[in-house]
């Protein structure tokens, strides 16, 4: 089926755009792989009288993002852990820049039941090119995914305990959407204290680390810096009694400072 001519909007009232990470490293089990949905969306599509032509136009608000689920990791992420990650997106991974894809070319099959999709995408202020499939349903649905591998944007991955654990690079971005239905009474989702936005804005993104429990996180540095402390003495000509009593005082208060102040930046 072919959508129809004319102009149709998407957004968070007859649609759901969601994000989805991966963690990996040798730490990866400590992590969680995150279910994360865009609250405050729009998408036009524009459709002429040929089928052939077909725009795309996707905006998004770039602190709309909301954690809904953690999967794997230690223990469940509390919402403390949640707001966490929603705050390390809007200031250090988004950086509250504008997000907009505009598509470039749009092929329909014969039949209508799909759109090959071509354009460019603007994440963290970089422009690149990007390319994903959208099916068409009967019933008016559009579904689909891309991929964004965030360095083609320029986009480090996050990591922590030096690079035991860390974003895949690859983050999946999915739209599930009906353009024949529409709810005119919906609000889209805001934090309190932030305004309204005056527009639209953009599309997917990269997101936060897997969340690490801090006394996972903790043990895991005190042992590294353990192993270093008793290789570095036995280096020195230590006596083993003494490079193993000291190296466990050391890591043990680092373990504590660790455990109370916290740790995990994101790399630059």
């Amino acid at each position: 089926m072919s959508i129809a001519a004319g102009r149709h909007k998407l957004g968070p009232e007859n649609g759901t755009l969601l994000v989805r990470t991966a963690r990996t490293g040798a730490a990866a089990k400590a992590g969680h792989n995150l279910l994360i949905h865009v609250t405050a969306w729009q998408a036009t599509i524009e459709v002429g009288e040929s089928p052939a032509q077909v725009s795309i136009a996707l905006d998004v608000d770039a602190t709309s993002l909301r954690v809904r689920e953690g999967t794997g990791g230690m223990q469940a992420l509390s919402d403390d852990d949640k707001a966490s990650i929603e705050q390390t997106i809007d200031d250090e991974v988004l950086e509250r820049k504008d997000i907009t894809f505009r598509s470039t070319a749009v092929q329909t099959a014969d039949d209508g039941s799909q759109l090959a999709v071509q354009g460019e995408l603007t994440l963290a202020g970089k422009k690149a090119p990007i390319a994903f499939d959208l099916a068409v349903g009967d019933d008016g649905t559009l579904s689909g995914s891309a991929t964004v591998k965030q360095t083609d944007w320029g986009i480090t991955p996050y990591s922590t305990l030096f690079g035991a654990l860390k974003v895949v690079d690859q983050v999946e971005v999915e739209i599930d959407a009906n353009y024949a239905r529409a709810d005119p009474g919906h609000v889209a989702e805001r934090r309190p204290s932030e305004p309204a936005p005056n527009g639209v804005t953009s599309l997917p993104r990269h997101l936060r680390a897997p969340s690490v429990d801090p006394g996972v996180s903790s043990f895991l540095w005190s042992l590294v810096f353990f192993v270093y402390l008793w290789l570095a003495m036995a280096a020195m000509g230590v006596s083993l009694g003494t490079t193993l009593i000291l190296a466990l005082v050391a890591s043990f208060f680092i373990f504590v400072f660790i455990r109370t102040h916290g740790a995990g930046r994101r790399d630059s």
